[in-house]
């Protein structure tokens, strides 16, 4: 072999080397799960009822809105969480960033199956979609 063949196979074992690393990077981005926080893109990923009515809306120059009284999620074990909103929904629909209320923000009795915030200032949760059952207003405007 002369130099100019090592030369070459070396850049070519340089360029395997290369395209593999490339390979498991796109590998690593391709699993990691986006957060999307507006009802718009949302809707097409978790197309129910309450995406619309619990995420914020887009309303154009950057106002944002939604409803803002609680809802309930029934989840699987029985109890039902009190929502004041959804704030952000995982690209791949399996996880959803909510915010609880807490039992002196509205007059629903605490029964022992209802899940409030425990403090103002502890509000925010995050819950799997797959254990939600059912989903309910609980008052009205």
């Amino acid at each position: 072999m002369t130099i100019g063949d090592w030369f070459s196979l070396g850049s070519m074992l340089a360029t395997i080397a290369i395209a593999l690393f490339t390979y498991k990077q796109w590998q690593k981005i391709k699993r990691k799960i986006g957060m999307i926080n507006n009802s718009g893109k949302a809707i097409e990923i978790l197309p129910a009822w309450y995406t619309t009515r619990m995420m914020p809306m887009d309303f154009g120059e950057g106002k944002l809105g939604r409803d803002y009284w609680p809802f309930g999620l029934l989840m699987s074990d029985g109890r039902t969480l009190v929502v004041t909103g959804i704030d952000s929904l995982s690209d791949d629909g399996k996880w959803m960033d909510i915010e609880l209320a807490t039992k002196d923000e509205w007059s629903i009795e605490s029964k022992l199956n209802y899940i409030f915030a425990v403090a103002k200032d502890r509000k925010k949760a995050s819950i799997q979609v797959a254990c939600i059952v059912a989903a309910m207003e609980l008052a009205s405007s």
